[in-house]
């Protein structure tokens, strides 16, 4: 079972692609993009934490997350599809997403009260998920994106916990957060499976 929101990748790009050629043309790089986009995770956890007793903040926060993904491809048809590949584009891609997940998340859980315990074991399925998928490359020459609980998944999932949160349907939450772990651990062995295959 590989079922992820990734699968629409190309759809969303081809929505991009107006505003990655603007970009291009005005001479912003790839790597530009990466660092304002964790600089701007960071600093986004910082309004979380400091308006965390305003229920306008669950609104926000899906709205942020879309913005993020928009970023998060944009850097990488920059990189594509203008030639601007680097090998440092290749750190700041994978660090910064692992910055920015798990700045963002922690502070989000904390503040809808999540038990420590989930918290940490969530972040750290999150990263191991993210490494599985660098290590794939070691071995097949390919970045590993298999769901059903990737990158773009896991901000869709917070997105739907923080509607949950605006609408006061918290009763199940923990329950959700304790499946979408497992869910984790599934896509970490999809990666690996499928990487084996080759």
């Amino acid at each position: 079972m590989d079922i992820s929101i990734y699968k629409l990748k190309k759809q969303f790009q081809n929505i991009l692609m107006p505003v990655c050629k603007l970009l291009a043309n005005l001479g912003i790089s790839p790597n530009q993009i990466t660092i304002f986009t964790v600089i701007l995770n960071i600093f986004f956890a910082f309004f979380l934490y400091k308006f965390s007793n305003f229920k306008f903040i669950y609104l926000i926060i899906p709205i942020f997350f879309f913005l993020r993904m928009a970023l998060n491809a944009l850097d990488g048809m920059l990189a594509n599809n203008f030639n601007m590949k680097t090998k440092i584009g290749m750190f700041f891609n994978e660090l910064g997403d692992i910055i920015s997940d798990t700045v963002v998340f922690y502070i989000f859980f904390r503040i809808i009260t999540t038990p420590s315990y989930l918290t940490i074991i969530f972040i750290f399925f999150s990263i191991l998920s993210e490494y599985t998928g660098v290590v794939a490359f070691m071995i097949d020459g390919k970045r590993h994106y298999e769901g059903p609980m990737g990158k773009s998944d896991r901000v869709f999932f917070v997105s739907i916990l923080s509607l949950l949160n605006y609408f006061n349907f918290t009763s199940y939450i923990n329950y959700l957060i304790i499946i979408a772990v497992f869910l984790l651990i599934f896509t970490c062995y999809n990666r690996i499976k499928n990487t084996l295959r080759t």
